[in-house]
């Protein structure tokens, strides 16, 4: 009996190849988003380890200076003296060719020995040229640089003399006397240590020198990104269940379409337990088939996401060089056993239904929709318990992100439920209007009473597009809100007109030190009403590195400052008075610290250092929150005096931009070459943070996209199904004198109708997500608020998309059954 059944499944899926095909697809497709976003954070990852440990090497820690470089004399004290000698000094520079970003490393390959891979096959006569000819270099392969390009950087020019396979395309090797020419000072210096000798070299370490473990910063980097990590896989997920509901409505489709083959072959000794497994089987080697699909395609995915995945950790958090993607078996077999899993549960209704059901009745056409109809109210019942868990759940899971998460899925599925007993009563009240309004309007009709019979067939498609279409609503008033409440936030923050800035070696963030002279140059500017100056640091505060900045107010600084959490009208100027910190809203949330508590800080002339919180700010800058530190509290505990930006509030009739055009005259001649810098105005940094910001959400735009996609094929599969079933139905209507153009203007119709519901639909649960991120997801992913905003163009665009969406998916049934004629339909061919 199994043979039979196996070999009838076999036919089944061979005559219907387009069937077969739009299911694995729909498998595929939800495997390849979830695998693709695995591999994106996973190679992000391990390429800021990369980042860190430039050349794979066998070092554990680094040594950095707190500001600027570290002195010659120190690596010799630290190898000589002191007796590192498994140490690697390094000098880093930054160079840019057509718009692209290189890191330029100097070595020392005397000092330790190098990793074999770092060199690649190298002649040994490109290492002599490299260690004898100034201003020589070494590419990787992958950096589509040829040997003998030159690259400019400053003054000098590089050229490169070889190529190597270097773990990362945007690194440069060379000589580190080269890279240093007449500079001095070291960027870091790499040691290969114990846990011991790391504790004990800390010890001996001067204040202006700090010890961090690569595998430390791997750790930061992960509590840094884990919220963004967790909300593309929670995007990946939604793409499972969308297509998890495919699959059940495919199955289901599946099962009616073999209900006479069920019936014979119950008929002829075929138990209901054989039966069962055997489509539980046919689940299991489509979802086997499917996921394979989808891994393959998810590593193509996945390149594409690894861009945009490494580009938002590298505007929001710490410079990320996209590398290769990573496939492990970890990753597959996660992907393949969710996928799998998904499938199988959704083949469970089904296989149950067909199993269950006596063989006189698979032969009804009518006994699932009578089933379908029994099951609604306890659907719409257990609809409400989920919905009502969700609440529950969300509103006693504290600050878990990844409860937040289930709460949402919840909510998303207990909606779900509802959806085919608000269907079956919309149809009829539509029946009813229709019957008032319109009585002698027959397709109209026909259409309604047809979508209403067939709801068991087309709910789970109409489930599937509400659901892409409300992520849409939900995801859009999200980074709707979110983009203007950065823009508000843009406006109120920058109240200086403008910024001279040192930058970072890509651009990305202030970073850096301003020559001293900038400060007395500008204060000679006649146009100039007040000034103020800042550094951006990172200092240890309880025991974690925390962006910081250390500001000197000038007298419009307090426009900049949004307080909340009740913060005291006096806070400010307790702040001017240098009596204690601001902290940022997501260092309060993250750290449940706000305004009168305290905090301790590592200094560097007087160990550790306790500071009351004066106020909590708004930020959107840090995720992992930030530290406004008065100027004269800073001067006092560390000994660094550098300035990284200068804020320029002008005179009322002043033109700006003839004040920055002296300002970029002075650069030519006050900034060193070593140091970038920008001048800009509050209206360009608040331009370019909004790119910065729509860059962000790129990738959500591109999985929201994914998953419509998922449901489309869905759609398409549902409504090839339905419509090439009812061949014999529209075969009849043309024998009794409906035109060609009559039954597809039916079928068209049914098809808008099942978008324009589903578009309807989505509206609420849209609207429910988007609470849902705004005020849980967001919050506990990041720690900052924002407003919600409403537009109305969102809703709009949701309704054209699930329409459009049906009617796209229609159009080749459509041509279909224009093909067909009479008599083959009549037939049931």
């Amino acid at each position: 009996m199994s043979n039979l059944l196996l070999r009838s499944s076999w036919r089944f899926f061979t005559r219907h190849p387009w069937q077969l095909w739009l299911t694995l697809l729909s498998i595929a497709l939800g495997t390849a988003v979830m695998i693709a976003v695995d591999l994106a954070n996973h190679s992000a990852a391990q390429s800021f380890q990369q980042s860190v440990n430039t050349l794979s090497s066998p070092m554990t820690h680094e040594i950095k200076a707190v500001h600027g470089q570290i002195p010659d004399e120190f690596y010799r004290q630290l190898r000589v003296e002191w007796g590192y000698r498994n140490s690697l000094p390094e000098v880093e520079l930054s160079l840019t060719l057509n718009g692209l970003h290189y890191s330029l490393l100097g070595l020392d390959p005397f000092a330790t020995s190098l990793p074999t891979s770092s060199l690649g096959s190298l002649d040994s006569g490109v290492l002599t040229r490299l260690l004898t000819e100034a201003d020589t270099l070494i590419a990787p392969k992958s950096s589509g640089l040829q040997v003998g390009q030159v690259l400019p950087a400053g003054e000098r020019q590089f050229t490169v003399i070889g190529l190597a396979d270097l773990a990362r395309s945007d690194l440069l090797l060379a000589d580190i006397a080269s890279v240093q020419g007449n500079t001095t000072g070291l960027s870091r210096i790499q040691l290969k240590l114990t846990e011991a000798e790391a504790q004990a070299l800390q010890a001996r370490l001067p204040s202006a020198l700090k010890l961090e473990s690569f595998a430390n910063q791997q750790a930061v980097f992960g509590q840094m990104t884990g919220a963004f990590s967790t909300n593309l896989l929670a995007m990946s997920l939604l793409a499972i269940l969308v297509g998890a509901f495919l699959v059940y409505n495919t199955m289901t489709f599946s099962v009616l379409q073999r209900r006479s083959s069920f019936a014979l072959a119950r008929m002829l000794g075929v138990t209901a337990g054989q039966l069962f497994r055997n489509l539980l089987l046919e689940a299991c080697v489509l979802g086997l088939i499917g996921s394979a699909l989808g891994v393959l395609l998810g590593v193509l995915l996945g390149q594409g996401l690894l861009v945009l995945v490494t580009q938002t950790i590298s505007d929001l958090y710490v410079s990320v060089a996209p590398t290769e993607l990573l496939i492990t078996p970890a990753i597959a077999m996660k992907g393949v056993g969710i996928t799998l899993a998904a499938v199988l549960l959704a083949t469970l209704a089904p296989a149950i239904e067909a199993a269950r059901v006596a063989p006189v009745q698979v032969q009804r056409r009518s006994s699932l929709e009578q089933t379908n109809q029994q099951l609604s109210f306890k659907l719409v019942l257990a609809g409400f318990v989920l919905m009502l868990s969700s609440a529950l759940l969300i509103s006693s899971s504290g600050k878990q992100l990844v409860l937040g998460f289930v709460g949402l899925f919840m909510l998303i599925v207990g909606y779900s439920l509802l959806i085919p007993w608000v269907l079956r009563k919309l149809l009829k009240l539509l029946q009813q209007v229709t019957a008032k309004f319109t009585p002698r309007q027959l397709l109209s009709s026909m259409t309604l009473r047809n979508l209403e019979v067939s709801l068991s067939r087309t709910s789970l498609a109409i489930i599937a597009l509400t659901v892409a279409v409300s992520a849409t609503i939900g995801v859009s008033i999200m980074i709707g809100s979110f983009r203007s409440s950065v823009a508000d936030w843009l406006n109120m923050t920058l109240p200086s007109d403008l910024y001279v800035s040192a930058l970072s070696a890509d651009g990305s963030r202030v970073e850096g030190s301003l020559s001293p002279l900038w400060l007395e140059r500008v204060k000679t500017l006649p146009e100039l009403a007040s000034i103020s100056t800042g550094l951006s640091t990172r200092l240890s505060v309880e025991g974690m590195p925390l962006p910081t900045l250390v500001l000197q107010p000038g007298a419009h600084s307090q426009r900049g400052f949004e307080f909340l959490q009740n913060t005291p009208t006096e806070a400010w100027q307790r702040f001017e008075k240098a009596e204690g910190v601001l902290v940022s809203e997501p260092f309060a949330y993250h750290y449940n610290r706000g305004t009168g508590a305290s905090l301790q800080l590592s200094t560097e002339t007087s160990g550790v250092l306790t500071l009351p919180i004066l106020g909590v700010f708004r930020d959107y800058s840090a995720t992992q929150g930030m530290l406004v530190l008065p100027r004269g509290l800073y001067e006092h505990y560390w000994q660094d005096r550098s300035i990284s930006s200068i804020g320029l509030t002008l005179k009322q009739g002043t033109d700006p931009h003839l004040v920055q055009q002296q300002l970029q005259v002075w650069a030519r001649d006050l900034q060193p070459t070593n140091q970038s810098l920008v001048i800009r105005s509050n209206t360009e940094i608040r331009e370019n943070s909004l790119k910065v910001f729509d860059r962000t959400f790129a990738i959500t735009h591109v999985l929201r996209v994914l998953v419509l996609i998922v449901a489309f094929v869905g759609v398409f599969s549902a409504l090839m199904a339905l419509f090439l079933e009812k061949g014999r139905e529209f075969a009849i209507l043309r024998s009794t004198g409906f035109t060609p153009k009559q039954v597809q203007t039916l079928v068209l119709s049914q098809a808008a109708l099942l978008g324009l519901l589903a578009g309807l639909l989505a509206l609420p649960l849209g609207w429910l997500m988007s609470v849902v991120l705004i005020d849980i997801i967001n919050q506990r992913s990041f720690g900052w608020t924002m407003h919600t905003y409403f537009f109305a163009s969102i809703p709009l665009q949701a309704m054209l998309l699930a329409i459009v969406a049906a009617l796209l998916a229609s159009l080749y049934p459509v041509r279909r059954i224009a093909q067909l004629s009479i008599r083959e339909g009549l037939y049931g061919r």
